[in-house]
């Protein structure tokens, strides 16, 4: 699907208007009437709010993806283990049930994998039902007569996948998958002086993995050059490496030409969130603010990349594209060798470090 915006038309703007209402978003005037209008933007950019999505009213490959799956709800349809999998609000719904009884179904992602159908069974084994893996009425029925109350769900977390603390404490030997963002058609933002975030990213994702390498640790790029790289195959990069880490590099942009500083994310939906996406985050934030950068911290998103990677995953925006001093700095080399450097220095320290309670001092 194409990227929508302000002032397009069509079927495919109306099976956006259709879906935003469908979740009580208000569209103004316009209605459902397959013009991308004032209204319907407003209402993606309430809808990418509340889902915790880049917020800039453009409907692209990660807005789509969570329209599509914010229609499901449990019991919609059947869910099982396939290829590809289920992904939804439905699916996300069972991870919540299962993982309030105690049937690890894994980081609540919405996605039904591995983890999720070994919980499945594991449920259908205990509660006495047929244990065929398959989520239908008797399943769904049965939840509601053994649903626990959720008093003091929030705050309440099932393990990581590595069981809760940091095993490696230095870079030898890790995977690590570096994921320079846009590419191809896609440039991303383009500065004013010309320099597209495609390209600042390619060369300090070739960077970073230079430097990785020389640290001995296994290292993948979801790119080397300018192409394409799909949403789902980034991550897939990721899965089928089996990687230890996963990071995603971008560049930032607003209006003002003033906003300026590194920010980096980690996953976050709703109450979930990956403790050690966080703290990684945290880490690489702090190493960017030695290099004179201002931090502007570390926020949990639910940004496809981020949630798809089983990895430990954080995406990292070092700079603001649209301000004149730091697109300078992007199109230095020197510049480029200091980010680089930094962001090995944050997954040191992390692993060096790193405990769930912890953080950088």
């Amino acid at each position: 699907m194409r990227n929508l915006f302000r002032g397009d038309r069509g079927k495919e703007v109306l099976d956006v208007q259709t879906r935003l209402r469908g979740q009580s978003f208000e569209l103004g005037r316009e209605g459902v009437d397959g013009f991308f209008g004032p209204s319907t933007e407003l209402a993606v950019r309430s809808f990418q709010q509340q889902r915790g999505l880049l917020v800039d009213g453009l409907v692209g490959a990660n807005t789509w993806r969570e329209l599509v799956e914010a229609g499901y709800t449990l019991g919609d349809r059947l869910l099982y283990l396939r290829e590809p999998p289920f992904r939804g609000d439905d699916v996300l719904a069972l991870q919540v049930e299962l993982n309030l009884m105690g049937f690890n179904a894994g980081a609540e992602r919405g996605v039904h994998d591995d983890d999720v159908e070994r919980a499945v069974l594991d449920f259908q084994g205990n509660a006495g039902l047929p244990v065929d893996g398959i989520v239908g009425e008797s399943t769904i029925v049965k939840f509601a007569a053994l649903r626990k109350a959720e008093t003091g769900r929030e705050g309440k977390k099932i393990p990581e996948r590595d069981g809760g603390y940091v095993q490696a404490r230095s870079l030898t030997g890790q995977t690590v998958v570096v994921d320079p963002g846009h590419g191809g058609p896609d440039a991303g933002r383009v500065s004013t002086g010309g320099l597209a975030e495609k390209d600042f990213t390619l060369a300090l994702g070739l960077r970073l993995a230079q430097l990785l390498r020389a640290e001995g640790c296994r290292v993948r790029l979801t790119r080397e050059r300018d192409e394409a790289v799909p949403l789902y195959a980034r991550a897939s990069v990721a899965n089928d490496a089996r990687a230890d880490y996963f990071v995603s590099l971008h560049a930032n942009a607003n209006e003002a030409p003033v906003a300026h500083g590194a920010a980096c994310y980690y996953f976050q939906r709703s109450h979930y969130y990956s403790e050690h996406g966080r703290l990684l985050a945290e880490y690489m934030g702090a190493r960017l603010e030695r290099t004179g950068a201002a931090c502007l911290g570390s926020f949990g998103r639910n940004y496809g990349v981020l949630r798809e990677t089983r990895a430990i995953a954080v995406q990292v925006e070092p700079l603001f594209l649209s301000n004149p001093a730091e697109e300078r700095l992007a199109s230095r080399p020197d510049h480029v060798e200091t980010l680089a450097k930094a962001l090995v220095g944050g997954l040191s320290d992390y692993l060096a470090r790193a405990r769930l309670k912890d953080g950088p001092t």
